[in-house]
């Protein structure tokens, strides 16, 4: 139940992304620079790992939704790390 619920809420923030995108002037630029702002977000949570005592696993799931949804992501999956660990 839990992962069908995750599934959807990430295809309706994916569709709500995607949206986003093609209203801007320059959706390539813009995308690009979401998504390096997401993986830098995700890079500097991990550097200051060991002052906060929280980090996020790097694996192929973390790096798509930080790519993907930017800093909104990194804060989701920080918020599911505190209540799930």
């Amino acid at each position: 139940m839990v992962t069908e619920i995750l599934a959807f809420v990430l295809a309706v923030s994916g569709i709500v992304v995607v949206y986003a995108f093609t209203k801007a002037k320059k959706p390539v630029i813009t995308a690009l620079k979401s998504a390096v702002c997401g993986i830098s977000a995700m890079m500097l949570v991990n550097l200051t790992s060991a002052t906060t005592g929280c980090y996020i696993a790097i694996n192929y799931f973390t790096v798509f939704i930080a790519t993907v949804l930017s800093l909104p992501g990194v804060i989701g999956l920080l918020l599911l790390n505190l209540v799930f660990i």
